[in-house]
């Protein structure tokens, strides 16, 4: 694991109470690693068996577990050490049967599974600065893990009322062709909000992943409420966007503590300011949104100015997004300047979007 999750691996030791965490400075890399056989056995091996694996990785556990009995016995047989070495050449990476028997319908998810795989294999995230996602992802070696996993989601409850008209959860399920990589994702804010933030909520952490959780969740919580729509709220959006998954110790962002620290003041300050969006009224996100720009359409920048080093840009200003996304090379229903707009952040590290000429 990375280096920053070294709390994590010191807790495991001290709660199984054997093997040693080991620290590779030059690879920024921490392990937790149990060598004694005996302790392999006695502790290591129940733990897997009282609570199986789900994923492919079941199957390695199953010829491991082999290998400890066949190496338990008192006396090895040359059978048995060839057996041994067997078992471990098809072991892992270098497995080529992902089917067994025994793994088939017996796979059920239930909440501290699923959060302890979100841990390893999962992602808080924000794309292109606007939208929100929660990703999980896994090898197509281990579909029935996959399918269990989004037969988990699915299930998930939601304290809304009867008649509300909240869509129910949906999860897209894509597969990269190179690496084989399925990944299960959950984008609508009413979903992440209402079904997947209570389990969440609900749930403990131990990895470098609760940090973003919390960053994750702020930037929801000012998507569901509405403060996204104002400037201050934007503005902490994009910024928590910049530091999201990117905490890493060592990582190229100077600071980040302070910045954290700044994100969380900055927070309390916005929940000060009534909320846009009346939540209570347990309709979707999308309209919440429409019924805000509808009433406060007077507001709304009416003219954009797009600076390049300093320079208006060529055409501008412009008189709606779409005239100053074209002018990008952009599509006209492009959200960048929803994004960029009065947020004095560079877009492409160059332009900045204001709807005053300064």
């Amino acid at each position: 694991m990375h280096i920053d999750n070294l709390e994590a691996l010191n807790i495991i030791k001290s709660k199984l109470n054997v093997g040693n965490v080991t620290i590779e400075k030059s690879r920024n890399k921490c392990s937790f690693v149990v060598q004694n056989f005996t302790e392999i056995k006695d502790v290591i091996c129940p733990i897997f068996i009282q609570f199986p694996l789900l994923t492919s990785k079941r199957l390695d556990f199953q010829d491991f577990y082999q290998a400890v009995q066949i190496k338990n016995k008192k006396n090895l047989s040359y059978a048995d050490k060839e057996r041994i070495i067997s078992l471990k050449n098809g072991m892992n990476s270098q497995r080529e049967i992902f089917k067994s028997i025994s793994i088939n319908s017996q796979i059920n998810v239930n909440p501290e599974w699923f959060i302890g795989f979100l841990e390893g294999e999962g992602t808080f995230g924000i794309k292109t600065g606007s939208s929100m996602y929660l990703q999980v992802a896994q090898k197509n070696t281990s579909l029935d893990s996959i399918n269990a996993i989004i037969a988990f989601l699915t299930s998930l409850e939601s304290n809304l009322p009867k008649d509300n008209q909240i869509l129910p959860l949906n999860v897209v399920s894509t597969i990269n062709q190179k690496t084989n990589v399925v990944s299960l994702v959950v984008s609508s804010v009413d979903a992440l909000y209402y079904y997947i933030l209570p389990l969440l909520d609900n749930s403990k952490m131990y990895t470098h992943k609760e940090m973003d959780f919390k960053l994750w969740r702020i930037a929801l919580m000012l998507k569901i409420h509405g403060y996204y729509y104002l400037p201050e709220g934007k503005k902490l959006f994009l910024d928590i966007s910049d530091v999201l998954n990117k905490r890493y110790s060592t990582g190229s962002i100077e600071n980040l503590d302070t910045i954290i620290v700044d994100i969380f003041n900055r927070y309390q300050a916005i929940l000060l300011i009534n909320s846009p969006f009346s939540i209570e009224d347990n309709i979707p996100h999308v309209d919440n949104v429409r019924k805000f720009r509808l009433e406060n359409k007077s507001d709304l920048p009416k003219t954009i100015f797009i600076y390049e080093n300093g320079k208006l840009i060529k055409g501008s200003p412009f008189n709606s997004y779409s005239s100053a996304h074209k002018a990008l090379g952009l599509k006209s229903t492009s959200n960048t300047c929803n994004r960029y707009l009065d947020t004095n952040r560079l877009y492409k590290s160059k332009y900045i979007f204001t709807s005053t000429k300064g």
